[in-house]
């Protein structure tokens, strides 16, 4: 063959980020590797605690020295920090649609719980079958175990920020529903979690004021008040001061870092029966401080700004 007609010979790179694509080399292969994506955890420490309670005044400021009614302005909002070896991919074009699909899954688990719930109560499984526990258990949780067993739920892992198919403004009568659909995941607790890299971020709170709550709301404001402190047994119901473990961490942690925070408000239902739970949006965590509480023991209070520009 004639050397002139030869194609010619073409150079190319490939510039994909290290760790994406189906072939991927050795953690070593690579001389840079990243060595920030972990963060260390950051909160009150024991000293901080222990100088609180030797102090006369009523708060130790633990957040920035802000004036309690001003609420932290930010240009942007931090996620919940990537792991090693993820690559962003690229949005489908079926973006709406996607949302839709979304919404209509919620939407379908929503239906089936409340289908659930009214054939327990009519059938009145929960009150009178079987042994004493049964007789007095609460509806909700059978018809939540009832669909986890079926596998009917949404959103079945802990991610920070917003929950696919959920809107701002959607009410929900119990909290399993909450757990069902993905929103917030502990029935039990008001603050929910989770680990990257070992450090824990807080997820979703949920947050209630009135009788028998600490909590205040006011024009986009949150002021929560942390768990734990109250101790009851068989033999004993008491309360201890809080500590910057678990849920207060993780809230601690996401003021820190900067990451989102799911606020979930429990409000008095209309026929006075307990309370129905509305989504009112993403907050970022201001700053958090201890006081003392009725009790006389210290407990912590942290203050959420909600994130501007979201629908109301």
């Amino acid at each position: 063959m004639d050397r002139a007609r030869k194609r010619p010979i073409v150079y190319a790179i490939r510039d994909f980020p290290p760790g994406c694509g189906t072939n991927v080399p050795d953690k070593d292969h690579f001389k840079n590797p990243r060595t920030s994506d972990v963060a260390e955890p950051i909160g009150a420490s024991f000293k901080e605690e222990q100088k609180f309670r030797s102090c006369k005044h009523d708060r130790v400021l633990v957040g920035a020295s802000e004036p309690e009614d001003s609420c932290l302005k930010h240009d942007h909002v931090l996620v919940a920090p990537k792991l090693r070896g993820s690559c962003s991919k690229q949005e489908p074009e079926s973006k709406h649609s996607d949302l839709d699909h979304a919404r209509e899954k919620v939407l379908e688990v929503l239906r089936a719980f409340k289908d659930v719930y009214r054939q327990l109560d009519r059938d009145k499984q929960a009150r009178r079958g079987g042994d004493s526990c049964d007789a007095t258990a609460r509806i909700d949780l059978k018809a939540q175990a009832f669909l986890e067993k079926e596998g009917r739920r949404v959103n079945t892992e802990k991610r920070i920020g917003q929950v696919p198919g959920i809107n701002i403004g959607d009410e929900f009568q119990y909290k399993t529903e909450l757990r069902l659909v993905g929103l917030h995941f502990k029935t039990m607790c008001g603050i929910d979690y989770m680990e990257v890299g070992g450090v824990k971020y807080a997820t979703s709170i949920v947050a209630s004021e009135g009788y028998g709550y600490n909590d205040k709301f006011d024009a986009g404001v949150v002021i929560y008040t942390g768990e734990g402190g109250n101790v009851i047994s068989k033999h004993e119901k008491r309360t201890e001061d809080q500590r910057m473990v678990k849920g207060n961490l993780a809230l601690a942690n996401s003021m820190s870092h900067k990451t989102e925070v799911r606020v979930i408000r429990g409000l008095e239902r209309w026929d006075g029966k307990g309370k129905r739970y509305l989504y009112d949006g993403l907050y970022l965590v201001d700053r958090y401080w201890l006081e003392n509480g009725v009790s006389g023991k210290s407990m912590y209070k942290f203050k959420l700004c909600r994130i501007p520009g979201q629908p109301r």
